[in-house]
């Protein structure tokens, strides 16, 4: 299984560079709606609305265990999947670094986060531990939480910026849902 994640503008650009090539779980915002263009460019999708928070906010939907289990069972024996929220760095991650440790296991699924880029979404990757019958998913996920407490990503902004830059110059925009 090949699991890629992406911000919408980067999600966009891959599904414009290899249409028809990727199965798509797409996090949208409670308050947001799909272009049309995932549904016209992959082999399968799904969207599941919440928003990026870890605790209530008026006016936000947080992730629920249906949701997370729904993104579960989609992901199931998919041979290419594209995992995307909109920057790219929360929602996503937690739930690629989930699909990883079922259909791969846990220490496969580490290989694919990078704490200079990506702040996985802890309730999310909670949930997803309550679902999976995959020992040390949590557990795993928190030592490396631990391990990485010390990197700020206000530290990488710079190159963030400069890979966001590089998005723009290929002509990438958001295609994924409405602004």
């Amino acid at each position: 299984m090949e699991i890629r994640i992406a911000s919408y503008v980067a999600a966009s650009l891959l599904l414009e560079r290899e249409p028809n090539e990727w199965h798509a779980l797409a996090m949208l915002d409670s308050d947001k709606q799909p272009t049309g263009f995932v549904q016209a460019n992959t082999r399968s999708h799904l969207f599941l609305w919440f928003d990026d928070i870890e605790e209530l906010r008026p006016n936000k939907q947080l992730p629920t265990r249906t949701l997370i289990e729904e993104g579960l069972n989609f992901a199931k024996g998919k041979d290419k999947l594209l995992v995307s929220c909109r920057a790219g760095r929360g929602r996503s991650v937690a739930m690629a670094y989930l699909i990883a440790c079922q259909e791969l296991g846990v220490s496969e699924a580490l290989k694919l986060l990078d704490p200079t880029r990506q702040r996985p979404n802890r309730v999310v990757v909670s949930l997803g531990d309550s679902l999976l019958d995959v020992p040390g998913v949590l557990r795993q996920f928190e030592e490396w939480q631990r391990l990485h407490s010390a990197v700020r990503l206000s530290d990488y902004y710079e190159e963030m910026e400069k890979e966001y830059d590089a998005l723009e110059a290929q002509g990438a925009t958001n295609k994924i849902c409405s602004l």
